[in-house]
């Protein structure tokens, strides 16, 4: 079972996102993952992410979170990066005030594992106590132990 831990590194976190609107800040929260070993062909990857058009999530109106991905074999095995908006950026589509973006890349044979992390991070970011604590971290690693404790939670 593959793990948050695992797979989101403090280098694939930024806290402090710059982008001016929330396509921006899905490249920029891609970019994160370049270089990353996992990642087999990087220009597949970018082209798998955004074919797949991302809309924001509001879990239990806590936080607008955007979860962009792309199902490709352009990845060995389940990648994941992530990004914050302090303030969080207006989606004039529907509204919401987006804070956190995150952005994956799947191979065929991580599905299960996929909607695993996936819950595991609208359940903490629809959590207010800790859905303020994601708001409030100082470092990527605190960042990734918050959402990490929804997976040790479930027992």
């Amino acid at each position: 079972m593959t793990s948050l831990r695992s797979i989101l590194a403090p280098a694939q976190t930024r806290l402090a996102l710059q982008a001016p609107d929330l396509e921006a800040a899905t490249r920029e929260v891609l970019e994160l993952l370049r270089g990353d070993l996992r990642v087999l062909q990087w220009d597949a990857l970018e082209k798998a992410v955004h074919d797949r058009a991302a809309a924001p999530l509001c879990a239990k109106g806590c936080c607008g979170i955007l979860i962009a991905h792309g199902r490709t074999n352009a990845v060995g095995s389940l990648v994941l990066s992530a990004g914050r908006f302090p303030a969080g950026i207006d989606d004039p589509a529907t509204g919401q005030r987006v804070h956190l973006v995150f952005v994956a890349g799947i191979p065929a044979s991580f599905n299960n594992d996929y909607l695993r992390i996936v819950g595991t991070i609208a359940r903490v970011c629809g959590n207010p106590e800790k859905n303020r604590s994601l708001l409030q971290a100082t470092i990527p690693a605190d960042f990734i132990e918050i959402l990490a404790s929804g997976e040790t939670e479930l027992g």
